[in-house]
């Protein structure tokens, strides 16, 4: 078994380090040149200004300066096809950059305009996407590249599998030294005292339970709508002050891909809540966990870029969790007020149910529906199968997949998923 391996890993190794290489070399220009691109410093310095521009600004004042910037790019190419325009209103010197084909098809040049005065400020070489990127994706070879580029992904997870193994199999059994503590840590990290798995944050749904001491999450969370793709790094601060009052503070930046618009990043929303369980479940009895968990939403994303609404909103749930052998059932129902005319309060609530196969591993489902008090007809409803993974008491891992079981274009997310790493301290 050992020789078998270690020549296939040979085999996979010898063609796949050739492209794994080119990846890597194309990756590091392309970083580099992201690093150092003019385009890019102009984006970070305006990021956070607020564009001088609105959606009811007179069209009178669009008018002469994208004349006026037309004329000086057709006074350097008369007749030049335009591929695309792009204004940029933000920062010291508003710009509007006109992309150029060319007669026979293809991309010819980009030319900067002055937005203000219809000075030409400069020109540039314009392609749909540079050539190093094309290489990058393996693109430069058509589809058969973009396969392959998916063939040699694969490679690596092989390699690194198979080198797996076979350093297992190399491995002498009497260890010493730092080499016997490192495997004596990473064997008894996974194994020793496993909590029983619980819900949380895999869920929609909240529930009255939550780890002693403090908590932190760090991972993804994205999700598909009528609307667009949103995808989120969530980084999450939990702290329980007293056995039964936790607070937990949540950051996270955010991408925002809205059908025929533009990718926008930055910070989004911050999230401040107080959990408080204030009846503990009675484990020989009936009675189950209950608690409460006020939130605010805290407007910290940019409105102007499309990260957020700017608005203030307070939430208030009662959430109860009850153990039954195996079984944990949770369910949450609450009213969240919007401090704004223009955004209506919602009805919210969700019921699940979470089954402990091992000491380590949990599995469940969950219902949760949203509801608007002035648009109830847009109401979400979502179903979710999530599990949980508790390595020891101090990591684990938690997953979930979700769905709209409406049509999506009623309301709700099709698909949305969330990955965590936790650990407890």
């Amino acid at each position: 078994m050992q020789m078998f391996l270690r020549r296939w890993h040979r085999w996979i190794a010898f063609p796949a380090a050739i492209f794994l290489l080119l990846v890597a070399v194309t990756g590091i220009w392309l970083a580099a040149n992201e690093f150092f691109d003019e385009e890019e410093a102009l984006r970070e310095r305006t990021r956070t200004l607020i564009s001088p521009v609105t959606t009811l600004t007179a069209d009178a004042e669009f008018a002469a300066p994208l004349a006026r910037a037309r004329a000086a790019v057709a006074a350097q190419s008369a007749g030049a096809p335009l591929d695309s325009v792009v204004w940029q209103f933000k920062g010291d010197t508003p710009t509007i950059t006109f992309y150029l084909g060319r007669p026979t098809g293809g991309e010819d040049r980009k030319v900067i305009v002055d937005a203000r005065t219809g000075t030409v400020l400069r020109t540039g070489e314009y392609t749909d996407k540079p050539f190093l990127m094309r290489v990058h994706s393996g693109e430069w070879m058509g589809d058969g590249g973009l396969v392959m580029a998916m063939l040699w992904g694969a490679s690596l997870v092989l390699l690194t599998v198979s080198g797996f193994i076979i350093y297992m199999k190399m491995r002498r059994p009497r260890l010493s030294g730092l080499r016997r503590v490192f495997w004596l840590l990473l064997i008894g990290g996974l194994a020793v005292n496993p909590p029983e798995a619980r819900a949380d944050s895999p869920f929609y749904t909240d529930d009255p339970l939550f780890s002693p001491g403090g908590e932190i999450k760090a991972g993804l969370t994205g999700e598909h709508n009528a609307g667009g793709s949103q995808l989120s790094e969530v980084l999450d601060w939990n702290y329980a002050v007293v056995p039964n009052v936790r607070l937990n503070l949540t950051t996270y930046t955010k991408h925002v891909r809205p059908i025929g618009g533009r990718h926008e990043f930055g910070y989004g929303d911050t999230e401040f809540k107080i959990k408080w369980r204030f009846l503990e479940e009675n484990p020989s009895g009936a009675r189950p966990a209950l608690g409460i968990a006020p939130k605010v939403y805290i407007p910290t994303a940019s409105e102007n870029r499309g990260l957020g609404d700017g608005v203030w909103r307070f939430q208030l749930p009662i959430q109860l969790g009850r153990t039954m052998g195996r079984w944990y059932h949770f369910a949450e129902a609450g009213y969240q007020w919007a401090f704004d005319r223009t955004a209506t309060d919602v009805v919210y609530g969700g019921a699940g149910t979470l089954y402990s196969f091992t000491s380590h591993f949990g599995a469940g489902v969950e219902l949760y529906q949203f509801a608007p008090t002035q648009a109830y007809g847009n109401w979400q409803l979502l179903t979710t199968l999530g599990a949980v993974y508790t390595f020891n008491e101090h990591w684990a891992i938690k997953t979930s997949l979700s769905r709209t079981l409406r049509n999506p274009r009623r309301g709700g997310s099709n698909p949305s998923g969330v990955f965590y790493v936790v650990w407890n301290f």
